[in-house]
């Protein structure tokens, strides 16, 4: 991203949201191998200078895309965890909201698929460091279940059970959807999100 330390506009930040939104839809659509900095000026309707303007790079412009999914996840699904009073309700929506954000973006889900596939970083970092900055990271500690299921196990409202093997075994169940949405177009991921709760909420449950 660019690393001046001037202040972004509105208009700025208006043109750098528009840029990303066109880049995701262009991936989605024709695979990051195929992606240009030309395809995705096209798709906004402007000269390639501008998107370099903004930038600079199709990595900066990478770290941004990745970094607008994080944001508008943390968006969609933080509030619905923060508006439940019990960790039984957080679960259920963690699991829901994960579930139904996946179901409602599929084009960055494609996007995030082709870039994973074909994106190299030039700098070596990982993947998953991509658009990730130590304050993004802080807010997205609401998204691990790591601490709901703690402080269920703390205020005795769920039963005995391994943290750490349940907390990865329920993002691989959540996360596993995003295959199915990909693959089949008409796949039901409500009502799996809704089979996910209820067999989850029967794992965690105090065993009588």
């Amino acid at each position: 991203m660019r690393s001046d330390s001037k202040k972004v506009t509105f208009t700025q930040a208006a043109r750098r949201a528009q840029i990303v939104t066109a880049a995701i839809e262009v991936i989605a659509e024709i695979g990051w191998a195929q992606t240009s900095i030309r395809k995705i000026a096209d798709r906004v309707g402007v000269a390639m200078s501008a998107v370099l303007y903004h930038f600079g790079n199709k990595d900066n412009l990478v770290d941004a895309i990745i970094e607008e999914m994080y944001r508008s996840a943390l968006a969609a699904v933080a509030p619905a965890i923060q508006a439940e009073n019990t960790s039984a309700g957080k679960l259920a929506a963690y699991i829901r909201a994960n579930i139904a954000y996946f179901d409602s973006h599929r084009t960055q889900l494609a996007a995030l698929a082709q870039l994973g596939a074909g994106y190299q970083p030039t700098d070596g970092r990982r993947f998953d460091e991509l658009g990730m900055t130590e304050e993004l990271r802080e807010e997205l500690a609401i998204l691990d279940p790591n601490s709901i299921l703690v402080a269920g196990q703390q205020d005795h409202e769920f039963g005995d059970f391994a943290v750490g093997s349940m907390s990865m075994a329920l993002r691989g169940a959540v996360n596993a959807v995003v295959e199915k949405i990909l693959r089949e177009p008409d796949f039901d991921a409500h009502a799996y999100g809704e089979d996910l709760v209820d067999i989850c909420s029967r794992v965690v449950a105090v065993q009588r």
